[in-house]
């Protein structure tokens, strides 16, 4: 495997090199007379987290590093073609676990016509107009772990075909056929689980036949507003976490557990609609979006309740200043208080644990059921019937855009979550970037970002070099 990620590194580098040594500053014209444009760029990054170990007094340590190519092609006859490739190659340490890969950001092609285009391959389609939450938006998982400190990274594409057909200037239709499934990479994966729980991650496409999913959109083009109507039906990108097996030893004088837990999609519907639009120097946009998983919440613990979600933004300029804020909330629908503690976050007492197995009535598999239903209630904000949390975005260029510090900071209400992310971008020069940043996050005791705090708190640089 060594070898064949070196020759591939070879050779795509020397692909690069010769691409871009025969490129002249006129594009090829084919014998019809059509314009035939290919471009090869990219970048190079190398960049650290740092934080402080708290079990070791607060010591310095280096949690995650890496170093990054991507390497871009895009090429086009500027008549009814394109077709566009990004792939990335990282190796480093994350989490103080080596990871090393080569994947695919996107590759696709695109093919059009005067009314309609066609796109097929790896895609990421955002569909929505807000920052922080985007409740329409279900064709893409995210990575929110990936170590980067630029947030487009967090996108994964999907394999999927696109088509769109536009017959007036104020209205277009979009389908989305995605007939995979890919799975987000959940906050809560670096979590330090006990040494008697296993958990099943989805590291890979599931290709079965029934994880068909499809979105619907149609957008609307009328004076002073852009706006769209979306369905989706298919899988959450999302995977709920589902109980697979449990084994209670209770031969010795502590009951001793064997829990394994597995991720696990569900089919939901998605009915959206976003908006936007602008009055005097202010953008206006907003989502409103209700969800309906098809199985019952009640006997699949992997499952998320119903809900209503919207979101709602303004933002401003001022010379060289940008300002952004947003409010989001969601209302739960068919609300039940959960009957137990999430399964992660909560100490187990296996004394108490015997005292309950003792009860001939007792059923501890039904209870450490609820405990992974209550999980997946507190990572799907599901907990309380109704949530409120603001986002904002503060940034500027200075020196002539070679600084141009950035705050984004968004804060949950209901549930005290917070995260802040001051950074700074510096640019020497025009290809040359260097960001610095922290990431902060803090909740109560037994919240979603009290869980993941001791890892996903760091300081953060990287250096990138575009070619």
């Amino acid at each position: 495997m060594r070898i064949v990620f070196r020759m591939l590194m070879i050779f795509l580098l020397l692909t690069c090199y010769k691409s871009l040594a025969g490129q002249t500053e006129n594009p090829e014209i084919s014998s019809d007379g059509i314009v035939k444009n290919t471009e090869i760029y990219g970048f190079i990054r190398g960049g650290c987290y740092a934080a402080l170990d708290k079990d070791d007094s607060n010591t310095p340590y280096m949690p995650s590093a890496f170093s990054d190519l991507a390497l871009k092609i895009n090429t086009s006859n500027d008549v009814n073609f394109r077709a566009f490739a990004d792939m990335r190659f990282r190796y480093g340490v994350e989490f103080q676990e080596p990871a090393s890969s080569i994947y695919l950001h996107e590759a696709y092609v695109k093919v059009y016509g005067k009314k309609w285009d066609i796109a097929a391959g790896q895609q990421i389609i955002k569909w929505g107009k807000t920052d922080f939450v985007n409740p329409v938006s279900r064709l893409n998982p995210q990575n929110y772990i990936i170590r980067s400190p630029e947030r487009e990274d967090m996108d994964m594409g999907n394999i999927m075909a696109d088509f769109k057909l536009h017959p007036f200037n104020f209205m277009s239709f979009e389908a989305a056929l995605v007939p995979y499934y890919r799975s987000s990479v959940l906050l809560i994966d670096p979590i330090p689980i006990p040494e008697f729980v296993t958990i099943n991650q989805i590291n890979s496409l599931l290709s079965d036949k029934e994880m068909f999913s499809y979105g619907l959109k149609t957008d609307l083009r009328i004076k002073h507003i852009d706006a769209s109507i979306s369905w989706f039906e298919g899988f959450d990108p999302m995977p709920g976490m589902k109980l697979t097996s449990f084994i209670l030893e209770i031969s010795g004088t502590v009951p001793q557990p064997l829990v394994e837990f597995s991720f696990k999609p569900y089919k939901t519907r998605v009915i959206g609609f976003d908006f936007e639009s602008s009055i005097a120097d202010f953008g206006i946009r907003g989502e409103t979006a209700w969800s309906d998983p098809l199985l019952s919440y009640e006997e699949f613990e992997y499952v998320p309740l119903p809900e209503i979600s919207w979101v709602t933004g303004v933002d401003y300029s001022i010379n060289n200043w940008r300002f952004m804020i947003e409010y989001s909330g969601k209302s739960v629908l068919d609300y039940t208080t959960p009957s137990a503690e999430p399964v992660f976050g909560t100490e187990l007492d296996f004394t108490m644990i015997g005292q309950l197995v003792a009860d001939p009535g007792f059923d501890i598999g039904e209870y450490i059921r609820q405990q992974v239903s209550a999980f997946n209630r507190l990572y799907n904000y599901q907990i309380e019937r109704c949530y409120h949390s603001f986002g904002t975005r503060i940034e500027t260029d200075l020196a002539y855009g070679r600084l141009a510090p950035s705050l984004n900071a968004m804060y949950n209400i209901t549930s005290k979550d917070l995260v802040l992310i001051p950074e700074i971008k510096i640019k020497p020069s025009d290809r040359l970037s260097i960001i610095t940043g922290f990431e902060y996050y803090r909740g109560i005791d037994g919240s979603l970002y009290d869980l993941v705090d001791d890892f996903m708190n760091n300081f953060y640089a990287a250096i990138r070099i575009d070619f």
